[in-house]
């Protein structure tokens, strides 16, 4: 009688986990992969324009970049390869970083979608986030304030 128990109840859960499974691959592919949803010709421009910053960044040509890439080299070897060092990479990109979030911000200040006080409030707040985590690795985020994804190296993209 307990065997039987233990078999209803393990085909009871069976189906309970099977739909957990299916639901958490359609949450991951949902949000794991974040040009998943774009054209080709959009993940082309968002690619070009990674390259380009990329090679402004550490003073490489666009070749240089995307060679790189198809090695699986980190920004950071390249740099290093290029002459700059760990801490001058991080200034820029912080400095890049800054730059591309007060446009992104300005551009919802002028279309209506959040204030300037909010606007500067949420550059403030990333800000301190940046130093006060500075050299832990990584950056807590608040409310999507989080890097969109399209590194160099990990993630391929």
């Amino acid at each position: 009688m307990k065997r039987t128990n233990t078999k209803l109840a393990l085909y009871a859960i069976l189906p309970v986990l099977g739909l957990g499974l299916l639901a958490g691959t359609t949450t991951a592919s949902a949000h794991g992969f974040p040009m998943a949803n774009l054209t080709p010709q959009e993940i082309a421009t968002k690619q070009s324009t990674m390259f380009e910053a990329q090679a402004n960044l550490i003073g490489a040509t666009v070749a240089e970049v995307k060679a790189a890439w198809a090695q699986g080299k980190s920004l950071e070897q390249l740099a290093t390869e290029k002459g700059v060092t760990k801490e001058v990479l991080k200034t820029k990109m912080e400095a890049q970083r800054k730059a591309q979030l007060t446009t992104q911000l300005q551009a919802l200040v002028s279309q209506g979608v959040i204030t300037q006080a909010q606007a500067d409030q949420r550059l403030s707040f990333v800000t301190t986030q940046a130093t006060t985590n500075a050299g832990k690795g990584k950056m807590k985020r608040g409310m999507m304030g989080g890097r969109a994804m399209g590194g160099f190296g990990r993630f391929g993209f």
